[in-house]
């Protein structure tokens, strides 16, 4: 049999892989990536670097007044959509822009509501799920690519910092009710042929809704009897009753709804991994050093970019989801969080 053994089990490798597609290893060329934007929240390289610096010292006072760290201490509220109080004290919060994955170059999107961030495309990724404020809190807005148009999508009196869409059109919304002098978060739809949102859960602790693209289907966040992230998936006809998935967060679906991508505290840092929907096959999509986190697959299924963290800077890479080499910046310049691909 010609070509060498590691190289045939390479292939063999790509053979059996569940993600579609494989390459047989070699740097990652931008070329080869699906043209389909990814919308990030954008800081350009003078932005960043000033936000940098800023966060630096911030930590640098919190931690000589005994504090743990600003990352460490907000890292929680971030899950449920909020912006960490150090993130409020700088004057860098970021800008909507589309990515061009064949240049690396960012378009700051015009005419979006203020603070507005990308939460997911629509299947046919003609749409953009945003957050963005409205009034006094923060809600969820349409913007259609082709048109450049923007519609409210929830309303009061409660927040609605997160969500996805699910493969109908439908909208799954995280809702933040402080009514009560105690903050809950729970799940709301929308419902079939309707209008409005219904409740999906009780909460009161559930987080960052990920929609399955091929099934009524959702992977969410929420918080563990020890106080640790895990993901639970649950489907719409019987949404109160979740199954655990996996430790960790920022879950996001593979296009074919066969696996959920995320990112999760390790030893040696934060990691992206992905498991099957009914928590099997949990496995390292990552063999990197770096601190990694809020992963977004191509639309091919191929690829996954990621944020990685260093020195108070998020920079954006890319990696093939087979492991088989990559692992390259996307972005150009400057920084850029919430990738939506």
């Amino acid at each position: 049999m010609s070509g060498s053994l590691p190289r045939r089990v390479a292939l063999l490798a790509c053979a059996l892989a569940a993600s579609g597609g494989c390459s047989t290893g070699g740097a990652l060329q931008l070329s080869e990536l699906p043209a389909s934007p990814v919308a990030v929240l954008y800081r350009n390289e003078s932005a960043a670097t000033k936000h940098a610096g800023a966060m630096k010292d911030l930590e640098e006072r919190q931690q000589g007044g005994g504090g743990q760290g600003l990352v460490r201490l907000e890292d929680l509220d971030a899950l449920f959509g909020g912006v960490p109080d150090a993130a409020k004290r700088v004057a860098e919060p970021g800008h909507l822009a589309l990515i061009d994955p064949h240049t690396g170059r960012a378009t700051e999107v015009d005419n979006v509501p203020p603070g507005a961030h990308p939460l997911g495309w629509s299947p046919d990724r003609k749409t953009l799920l945003l957050a963005g404020r409205w009034r006094d809190g923060t809600q969820l807005f349409a913007w259609d690519r082709a048109a450049g148009t923007v519609q409210i999508l929830t309303s009061g009196p409660y927040e609605h910092p997160q969500g996805c869409l699910l493969a109908d059109g439908r909208l799954v919304a995280l809702e933040i009710d402080a009514s009560g002098g105690k903050k809950i978060s729970r799940l709301v739809a929308t419902p079939k042929g309707g209008t409005g949102v219904r409740p999906l859960t009780e909460g009161p602790s559930e987080a960052q809704p990920a929609c399955s693209p091929t099934e009524d289907q959702i992977a969410n966040v929420t918080i563990g009897s020890d106080g640790v992230p895990v993901i639970v998936v649950r489907t719409l006809d019987a949404p109160q009753w979740p199954h655990l998935a996996a430790r960790g967060f920022n879950p996001t679906f593979t296009p074919d709804g066969k696996w959920i991508l995320f990112a999760a505290k390790t030893q040696q840092g934060k990691r992206v991994f992905r498991v099957r929907p009914d928590g099997s096959g949990r496995s390292a999509v990552s063999q990197s050093t770096q601190e990694e986190s809020e992963p977004a697959v191509s639309p091919d299924g191929r690829y996954v970019a990621y944020v990685v963290e260093q020195d108070h800077r998020d920079k954006l890479w890319v990696r093939r989801i087979d492991l088989t080499g990559g692992d390259r910046p996307l972005l150009g310049d400057g920084d850029g969080v919430s990738p939506v691909w």
